[in-house]
């Protein structure tokens, strides 16, 4: 349910704010390579706090990992609509 809801979160953040879209392919990338890099860190980091009081560890995974995975999920949509833009650029 967690991965639905930023899912759903990403695309609304995608349509609402369409300005804040990468430009080039190459910005995308680089979006989509911090993206994976945030929900590596996000995702050990609840692995390094594992054993805490389950109120702390929501706090944290509601503070931390769910804007990893949102952003994640957001900058993934971009690459996929940068990739789309250079197959029909050339048509």
């Amino acid at each position: 349910m967690l991965t639905l809801g930023a899912g759903l979160l990403a695309i609304w953040l995608d349509t609402r704010f369409p300005g804040l879209r990468p430009k080039t392919a190459a910005q995308g990338l680089i979006h989509a390579a911090v993206g994976v890099f945030a929900m590596l860190g996000a995702a050990g980091l609840l692995a390094l706090i594992y054993g805490i009081p389950q109120w702390a560890w929501m706090t944290v995974l509601l503070t931390v990992f769910l804007p990893s995975l949102v952003y994640a999920l957001l900058a993934g949509f971009w690459m996929l609509r940068a990739l789309a833009n250079l197959t029909f650029a050339g048509r």
